[in-house]
């Protein structure tokens, strides 16, 4: 980062120099006493190469304090909206959050692998946003001093960041002199219903969401009021799996007792309890036509269902140990299955017999999927990776990296466009399928992620957690969380974002 001059409620300008705080209106009291808020500058001149941030009194025109912490150069600062905070990032990869009464460090915020070049607060006060020299931009968490938001759409090292005045929206400066545009909406759903949440579905309609938890129940939930409608009651143990059928008006779920039981989505009334599993049932999944169920179990098989008699049609084997995971493709024709034994299977329907077993992980896999178009097949597991398939070539067509443990849930857009996972590491990652490269990464829970499923429209993705919550993380068509526009800037002049 080349060094920078003066700066004033934002980053380094490199103008050298003093540049005043705009006043917009009264200056609120401070609760530190009688001390109060008075306007000041903040000075890094050299590019804050002696490690400080020098705060500067702009009514008595001298110099009010300097703040003490950074280890290396300081490139951005930003004022909180009340003026009552600072933050400051620099060269030694850190954002530090300053109490400007006590002249003192509140927090020290750790993520960036380089040079954190800028720093803004939203207009709340409650989040701090960086640009790094690792080509990501950060959100954080002001009151619990943690990240929020990972964005990794950057095709160079950003070097300055700039919030909307409604705190929707951001827009980072990149390198190669272009601005990125960023949706900020997070998520808009939090539910604490019981100790761990194992998995989630979307109802057809995309209005309900279903859970699976510990607390030995399944749970509906008002997706659009944001509310819980119904506790379903009837498993004696943790509940691991949950589908709707294609119609809406049946819902399935799978448990540690060894059962798949069907409900009535209306009524919230049990309708079937289907048994036949030794042992635990990890998954459970409708045929695209709602006429079979297949459930998957610790007894090393896939169990296929006549979901009009409640009766079981056949069991398929294979697997050599926990299958975890189950899930047709669109035509229904091939269900594919994960296990503990490294393997993804793909099964026919018709004849009941296996068609091929996919190796490559390396560890257990604990999730698989199939594209939209059934020609594309994902997985992931307990190696930290993300496999895409070729279904057709049965062979492996990528290898997608970036959790820190094992990867426990996984899903496609409608749109085959992108992939979420999730993962012990406690992230929600939302992959670009064609480029083959990370889009963002959602961050807020506190525990493991077993679980993450997009909404039928696709502009929502929601995870369950082992923290015991269900969050819903808003995307929207035009990819939030990724660039809504690339304004590329030129001697012919900045290029224009499509309209909306």
């Amino acid at each position: 980062m080349p060094s920078a001059g003066p700066a004033a409620a934002g980053q380094a300008d490199g103008t050298g120099g003093s540049t005043a705080l705009p006043a917009p209106g009264p200056v609120p009291p401070a609760d530190h006493g009688s001390t109060a808020v008075v306007p000041v500058l903040v000075d890094v001149s050299s590019g804050g190469a002696d490690r400080t941030v020098r705060l500067w009194d702009t009514v008595r025109d001298r110099p009010s304090g300097v703040l003490r912490g950074h280890n290396d150069e300081v490139y951005g600062v930003a004022f909180a909206p009340d003026g009552r905070s600072l933050a400051s990032g620099g060269a030694d990869r850190t954002v530090r959050l300053w109490d400007l009464a006590r002249h003192r460090t509140t927090s020290v915020l750790t993520g960036h692998s380089d040079d954190v070049n800028a720093v803004a607060y939203t207009p709340d006060g409650a989040t701090v946003v960086s640009a790094g020299g690792d080509g990501t931009t950060r959100s954080w968490d002001v009151y619990r001093g943690m990240q929020t938001l990972t964005l990794t759409g950057h095709t160079d090292y950003t070097m300055g960041v700039a919030v909307s005045a409604d705190g929707t929206r951001l827009a980072t400066a990149e390198f190669d002199q272009s601005v990125v545009l960023w949706d900020l909406r997070g998520p808009v759903l939090t539910a604490r219903p019981y100790t761990e949440v194992w998995q989630s579905a979307y109802s057809p309609d995309g209005r309900l969401l279903a859970s699976a938890g510990t607390d030995h129940t399944v749970r509906l939930w008002d997706v659009v009021r944001h509310r819980p409608v119904a506790t379903l009651r009837g498993h004696r143990s943790a509940v691991f799996s949950v589908a709707f059928a294609p119609d809406g008006r049946k819902l399935a779920s799978a448990g540690s007792d060894g059962t798949v039981r069907l409900w009535d989505v209306l009524t919230h009334r049990p309708l079937a309890t289907l048994a036949g599993h030794h042992g635990d049932v990890f998954s459970v999944a409708f045929a695209p036509d709602g006429a079979l169920l297949a459930s998957a179990g610790a007894d090393r098989t896939v169990r296929l269902w006549d979901v009009a008699t409640r009766r079981p049609l056949d069991t398929l084997t294979g697997h050599t140990d926990f299958v975890n995971d189950v899930t047709f493709s669109p035509d229904g024709r091939t269900p594919a299955s994960a296990g503990d034994d490294l393997t993804v299977r793909l099964w026919d329907v018709a004849s009941r017999r296996p068609l091929a077993t996919l190796t490559g992980h390396r560890g257990a896999v604990r999730a698989v999927a199939f594209g939209p178009d059934g020609r594309a097949l994902v997985s992931s597991g307990n190696d930290g990776t993300v496999r895409l398939w070729d279904v057709r070539r049965r062979r492996p067509s990528a290898v997608l990296r970036g959790h820190t443990g094992s990867v426990r849930g996984i899903a496609f857009s409608p749109d085959g466009r992108l992939l979420a996972s999730s993962g012990s590491d406690r992230t929600v990652r939302l992959w670009d399928v064609a480029e083959r490269r990370p889009w963002a990464t959602l961050t807020g829970h506190t525990n493991a992620v077993w679980g993450t499923v997009f909404a039928p429209d696709g502009r929502t993705v929601a995870s369950s957690s082992n923290d015991g919550t269900v969050r819903l993380w808003n995307l929207d068509v035009s990819a939030r969380f990724a660039a809504i526009c690339r304004l590329h800037l030129s001697s012919a002049g900045p290029s224009a974002c499509p309209p909306g």
